[in-house]
């Protein structure tokens, strides 16, 4: 009695393999099997293999991280890697503040109670800003200083739970979800006891014996968390009754990144527990960086087999990447490179360069935070150091042709279009990023295909940094754009936005390049001509793309924030960024304009 052999999950396959398979068979020899009844028994037949055959398949894929699609199942195999996925990150400010009483006093000290703050208002939102310990201040001559106070976004909450041998599987899951999970303190108070013990997060069982006053923390279903407390052999069990109190912080995530704002709302107590009478003044902040949502399902995926090949030591560069983006959830892109690399060489030292998620740099505080973080896991005598990266801005200059007889489309419709096109093609190409290219070639194209009744486009191509003056010093000032500048043009290939320097301080001055020299000008109120003022404030070198102005006093920037912007034209329309050099097409300053033809 031969067999079919099955080789295809698609249905109709299932079906004419069964068929073949009972034609094979003498009790069914010139059997109508399309019109007879039977035909409705092998549907049913064909449908049951075929559901079966689905689910298997999907249960299996569910088995292997690169193939799962289910986040519960993703974070489970995560585990089995030694890997917790990131929470939802709250962002962190550094305010300073004085509090001056209202009357005299004789208080040396008063403290900011935890889990209070500041609010900020932001997008027509309030978001609650609080300290996730007490933070005393000393107070002289009746005013209380406080300094650069780390403040997290979010409301502080509290589980309490308590242990009972009586129940076999007992677990104390935190039910609030977007939970930062860098924000949770555990104290254990003992059966009986009035004091509280903390027990510190512990990522691995390195150093953890049975007298270890650790919890280990578990994502579950529905991205909620799970505390887990010792067994007597890895960390120290706890007694029945004993009370475990669980602190955290609830965030909105990156809501409210960038709020430098911030008004007093917290709750200040002197040495005797009581509230005095205050006022209280913001002299300074820091703008609130470092939110982010939690970890998606596509990231986990990604990170963490990188995160297992670690193993909780930093040697490779990508040692080095795994970790930077555990201690620091919103970093957008990141490159390292060694100290041997750099010109003069730097031996002993990595250097990591991150560009942070919806902003160009992050705080010094945070670096520090960073750097800190890191030293726990690099080896030997390797130094560490984290560097602003360098942002290369690609802008461009567009005219759209494209066929007006055939289309009753808008000049602006056809350019909002390309803009729409351009931004896709950036979002999902390797554009955007350390080590980026930016390929004319294709760019020409995306222009192109963004609508069919386009015909062509003449698109040119402009490089530009923004620098920040040391304000009021002399200072020597280099740029690198890391590509050749073109030299086969008559007009020049340099131009800056206005600032203002000490000789001229009261109009804006400009610099360009004239032949291999660069020289600063202004414009003549009434003609707009171009005046020199010094024909020589620097040098160009066209072949390494480099920028040198010596002895510059700048005393006023371009902008608000007092940053220049110097462009220049590449000699390539094909643009790359190396080390730490971020390469960014600036759709926003870019210029696409659409002709009927």
């Amino acid at each position: 009695m031969p067999y079919t052999q099955v080789a295809n999950l698609d249905f109709e396959d299932i079906k004419v393999a069964l068929k073949d398979y009972m034609r094979a068979q003498t009790d069914f020899t010139d059997y109508d099997f399309e019109g007879s009844a039977l035909s409705n028994l092998i549907d049913v037949l064909a449908y049951n293999t075929y559901y079966t055959a689905f689910n298997t398949n999907m249960v299996v894929n569910e088995l292997f991280i690169d193939s799962a699609t289910l986040r519960d199942n993703v974070v489970a195999i995560a585990k089995q890697l030694g890997y917790r996925p990131k929470s939802a990150t709250s962002p962190t400010a550094y305010v300073s503040f004085n509090v001056t009483y209202n009357n005299p006093t004789t208080d040396t000290e008063i403290t900011l109670k935890k889990g209070t703050g500041f609010i900020a208002t932001y997008d027509n939102n309030v978001y609650q800003y609080v300290t996730l310990d007490d933070v005393k201040g000393q107070v002289v001559n009746d005013v209380a200083t406080f300094t650069n106070i780390p403040l997290k976004e979010g409301t502080q909450l509290v589980n309490t739970f308590t242990v009972n041998s009586a129940l076999k599987s007992q677990r104390f899951i935190l039910d609030n979800q977007n939970i930062d999970t860098n924000t949770i303190r555990v104290k254990v108070f003992p059966t009986g006891g009035s004091f509280s013990e903390p027990y510190l997060v512990a990522d691995n069982i390195l150093g953890v014996d049975g007298n270890s006053k650790v919890f280990f923390l578990d994502e579950i279903e529905d991205e909620r968390y799970e505390i887990l407390i010792g067994d007597g052999v890895l960390g120290k069990k706890l007694d029945d009754n004993a009370r475990i109190e669980v602190s955290y912080l609830t965030t909105s995530g990156p809501e409210s990144n960038g709020v430098r704002t911030f008004v007093f709302s917290g709750v200040l107590e002197n040495v005797n527990g009581s509230t005095p009478a205050t006022s209280v003044s913001v002299t300074s902040t820091v703008a609130a960086a470092g939110g982010e949502e939690i970890e998606t399902t596509q990231k986990i995926k990604y990170t963490a087999p990188k995160a297992y090949g670690t193993q909780e030591r930093a040697v490779t560069a990508q040692d080095y990447e795994a970790i930077v983006r555990k201690v620091y959830p919103a970093t957008s892109d990141i490159i390292i490179f060694g100290g041997e690399d750099q010109d003069p060489p730097e031996y002993g030292k990595v250097f990591i360069s991150l560009k942070p998620n919806d902003a160009s740099y992050i705080t010094s505080l945070t670096k520090n935070q960073i750097v800190k973080e890191l030293k726990q896991y690099v080896v030997a005598s390797v130094e560490p150091k984290l560097v602003d990266p360098s942002i290369l801005f690609v802008e461009m200059t567009s005219k759209i042709y494209y066929n007006g007889s055939s289309t009753d489309q808008t000049t602006s419709q056809i350019r909002d279009k390309v803009i729409t096109g351009v931004q896709s093609y950036l979002d999902t190409s390797d554009t955007e990023k350390f080590n980026g290219k930016f390929r004319y070639s294709k760019m020409v194209g995306v222009i192109d295909d963004a609508d069919r009744n386009i015909n062509s486009n003449l698109t040119s191509v402009t490089m530009r940094k923004d620098f920040y003056p040391s304000l009021n010093s002399t200072f020597f000032y280099e740029i690198c754009f890391q590509n050749e500048f073109d030299q086969d043009c008559d007009d020049p290939v340099l131009s800056t936005t206005g600032f203002r320097v000490t000789e001229y301080p009261n109009f804006d001055v400009y610099l360009e390049d004239r032949s291999g020299k660069i020289v600063l000008y202004r414009l003549d109120s009434v003609t707009g001509e171009k005046v020199v003022l010094d024909s020589e404030v620097g040098d160009i070198d066209y072949v390494k793309g480099e920028l040198m102005m010596y002895n510059m006093t700048i005393i006023k920037g371009s902008f608000f924030d007092n940053r220049i912007s110097v462009r220049v034209k590449p000699k390539s329309n094909d643009i790359k960024a190396l080390r730490e050099v971020y390469l960014d097409v600036d759709v926003a300053n870019s210029s696409f304009t659409a002709y009927k033809e």
